[in-house]
């Protein structure tokens, strides 16, 4: 057999466009062939269209080796014969990178691997594209040149349209033999894992429904400027007016989350959001582009925040433009309808998005880019809705009907799990439901040690909808109020009167229980749009909490004003943030009590009694915490600030936040003496943040000396099971056992510790 590499038929430039290219390929598929002669014509057709000198697919085969099926330029006798792990050769890294890569000298980039038998000698240039359906990779489409030069953006983009409609065609089966198709179809509906970060905890079980991204086709300009302008004023009123009657009905739903939802109004009265949609269609653009062309625009602005909560609200702007292009499309409704129990999964999600979906239906929530502080993340925790971030692949490999589970204790999701996940999935919800049952049971009971020792379990909160949370768990207080969270959810900074309205629902939701208002943790890593101030390279470390307080006496004294009125004569509990010397506590409580006489002489009757604490979040505040104590009514340690600068390893950030583990000696020897001398200082020391739920790093506090903890409202039950079940001194006696020791980490001697000591540690 004789064959001379780069014997192709050459066709010189100016050959089909990509629409001849695609009707061709329906011919192809269209004649009665068998597979390999489709694939061969195929291979063939696509080379002549894109003038290229070789054009190969390769197939993906269920072990994960990609297998040459067609070529036009290389050996025929490779075909069927040349098979690479996705590990291997430049094909091998499109499939595993799932990225086109366009190279003007394939032999030079590091992943290239020779294969003799292809005869690929003469050839230079090399495009791969990933042929890509329902998020699997089920092959590789490759375009070759002996001419050492990139590809071009219109070959790039023809290639591009081919390897879709490629993928639809291979998934379909037409392409391939039997056995060949069934590996395919295996590709595409084989178990998926992946664990993100988990938002709300529970169990759900259900099948999928995408929230798909609205791509009708629309015109690109406007017939009529003035008909396009009036159009999109009339979408917009639209819009506003289901989100005004959203808030006005009647539900307990929006009874409890009703600011999340006045947020959402501020974004759709938004003047400058809607003076820049009108300035696009007076410039000619039609409303759909001018939405879209607003949306990205958006979307470039709020991703160059550097605070993740700000970055959240992108959400908010992305549910609001797909709101309004529903409309535009004229497909604005009342609701949408899934299956109960359904598991939605989308990118991201808005608030109002997520209760258009019939959410009382659904059983949970899978998304792709939302923290635990987005507005879709505090509505799914008002619905108890089981929730999971960070999941994208998982996502992108889903397609609706498909089974799934998720656990939002532990991020685990599992898309098309198989019959022992199923049954393993069925059991934890059993367990789970029977857990919640007996913390239930208990939500009256004290926290209470085997041996005596009272702990005062305190709920973390934000909003006025968490309130609702102290009954349902029995927690004797809020020991941690975020009054930031008010600062960043608004288009402008609170008024007093806001403020002072706000904290008085707050307190009176609380029904004579203390809560714990931590004055606004705001600054440089936490920024409103409105607020301005030095960008900075690491804000973390920066101009926030206490020190830009005092650098700025006027915003905490109206938010001390209000807090003083808003208690009328109850108690009034207040925490300092971020607080590096005992000098920045003398001119906080200086501050403090400037407010404290005005009130008393132009308003009346103070808070029967007023406290005032310090957390402690920073090393040289932990170091000094005797005579922060000698300041303060009480101290709270910030645990997941103090372990990030104590180990000089930010929490945002992945590849150094699990390089620590704040159950190591260390750090628990540095909590210890933290604990030791504020206690001598005369002041009550508690624990507050993410670590303290951590039910390990809850024995290790218990045993330090801890006896208030302010947790997740979701912690405090299984927390409270798990004290009842502990021995104070033996547990106090064993860690210090442990410290001595050392180590990087007291967990796996904690989880040993535990079951032989019979402590009842919280499933997940």
């Amino acid at each position: 057999m004789s064959w001379t590499p780069g014997d192709t038929g050459f066709t010189p430039r100016g050959a089909p466009g990509p629409r001849t290219l695609i009707r061709r390929l329906r011919e192809i598929m269209a004649a009665e062939t068998a597979p390999q002669a489709r694939l061969d014509a195929l291979v063939k057709s696509i080379a002549t269209n894109i003038v290229a000198d070789v054009c190969s697919i390769y197939v993906r085969r269920t072990d994960d080796v990609l297998e040459l099926f067609a070529t036009e330029g290389l050996n025929p006798e490779a075909v069927h014969a040349t098979r690479m792990t996705m590990s291997e050769g430049l094909v091998g890294w499109v499939a595993r990178h799932r990225q086109m890569i366009n190279l003007s000298d394939a032999k030079a980039h590091e992943a290239f691997s020779y294969r003799a038998e292809t005869g690929e000698d003469p050839y230079n240039s090399f495009l791969g594209i990933p042929i890509i359906r329902s998020g699997q990779v089920l092959g590789v489409l490759v375009i070759q040149s002996v001419a050492q030069k990139g590809f071009s953006e219109d070959e790039v983009d023809g290639a591009q349209t081919v390897a879709t409609v490629l993928a639809e065609i291979v998934s379909g089966g037409e392409l391939l033999e039997e056995q060949d198709a069934q590996d395919v179809e295996a590709l595409l509906h084989k178990p998926e894992h992946a664990v993100g970060t988990p938002i709300v905890p529970g169990v759900a079980m259900g099948k999928v429904v995408l929230r798909e991204p609205e791509a009708k086709a629309h015109p690109t300009f406007a017939k009529d400027v003035a008909a396009e302008r009036l159009r999109l004023a009339d979408a917009i009123a639209s819009v506003q007016k289901s989100v005004d009657d959203m808030i006005a009905a009647d539900r307990s739903l929006f009874g409890a989350s009703k600011e999340v939802l006045e947020v959402f109004r501020l974004f759709a009265y938004d003047k400058g959001w809607v003076r820049r949609l009108e300035e696009k269609v007076l410039a000619g653009l039609s409303a759909e582009t001018a939405v879209e062309q607003v949306q990205e625009e958006n979307r470039k602005r709020m991703q160059r925040v550097s605070d993740p909560y700000l970055r959240e609200r992108l959400h908010d702007l992305d549910d609001l433009s797909r709101r309004l292009m529903r409309t535009l499309g004229g497909e604005a409704g009342d609701g949408i309808a899934v299956p109960a129990g359904a598991i939605l999964l989308a990118d991201s999600l808005g608030p109002v998005e997520l209760l258009e979906y019939s959410a009382s239906a659904l059983g949970g929530l899978v998304l792709g880019d939302v923290s635990a502080t987005s507005h879709a993340a505090i509505v799914a925790r008002a619905l108890e809705l089981p929730m999971v971030s960070g999941v994208r692949e998982i996502i992108e490999k889903a397609a609706t009907g498909d089974e799934i589970a998720l656990d939002g204790a532990t991020g685990e999701v599992h898309l098309r799990p198989p019959g022992t996940v199923i049954t393993a999935f069925e059991d934890k919800a059993q367990l789970r439901s029977r857990a919640l049952a007996r913390y239930d049971a208990l939500k009256d009971e004290p926290a209470v040690t085997k041996d005596g020792v009272a702990v005062d379990l305190q709920m973390n909160a934000g909003l006025l909808l968490d309130m609702a949370h102290l009954e349902e768990t029995g927690a004797k207080s809020v020991g941690l109020f975020r009054t930031e969270l008010q600062f960043l959810l608004g288009r402008s900074l609170p008024s007093k009167a806001d403020q002072e309205a706000f904290y008085a629902q707050v307190l009176d939701a609380a029904e004579g229980r203390p809560v714990y208002f931590r004055t606004a943790d705001i600054g440089s890593d936490k920024r409103a749009n409105y607020m301005r101030g030095p960008r900075e390279a690491n804000p973390a470390m920066g101009w926030r909490g206490l020190r830009m307080s005092l650098d700025r006496p006027g915003l905490m004294r109206t938010q001390i004003r209000a807090l003083i009125a808003a208690a009328g004569t109850r108690p009034l509990h207040i925490m300092l943030p971020l607080v590096t010397t005992v000098e920045e506590v003398r001119l906080a409580k200086a501050e403090i009590q400037k407010e404290m006489d005005r009130h008393e002489k132009h308003v009346g009757p103070l808070p029967e009694d007023i406290q005032i604490g310090v957390m402690i979040e920073i090393p040289s505040a932990a170091w000094d915490a005797r005579a922060m104590a000698a300041e303060a009514d009480f101290l709270s340690i910030g645990g997941n600030d103090l372990a990030q600068f104590f180990f000089a390893a930010d929490r945002e950030t992945d590849e150094v936040s699990s390089r620590y583990d704040p159950l190591s000696p260390t750090f628990l020897s540095f909590l210890e003496r933290i604990i030791r001398e504020g206690q001598q200082g005369g002041a009550k020391v508690g624990y507050c943040g993410e670590q303290a739920a951590d039910p390990l790093m809850t024995l290790s506090l218990l045993a330090l000396g801890i006896d208030r903890l302010s947790v997740a409202a979701s912690a405090i039950g299984p927390l409270k099971e798990m004290i009842r079940s502990v021995s104070f001194h033996e547990l106090r006696d064993a860690l210090a056992g442990m410290i001595t020791k050392g180590g990087t980490s007291l967990r796996e001697d904690l989880i040993i510790y535990a079951r032989q000591a019979g402590i009842v540690l919280p499933m997940g």
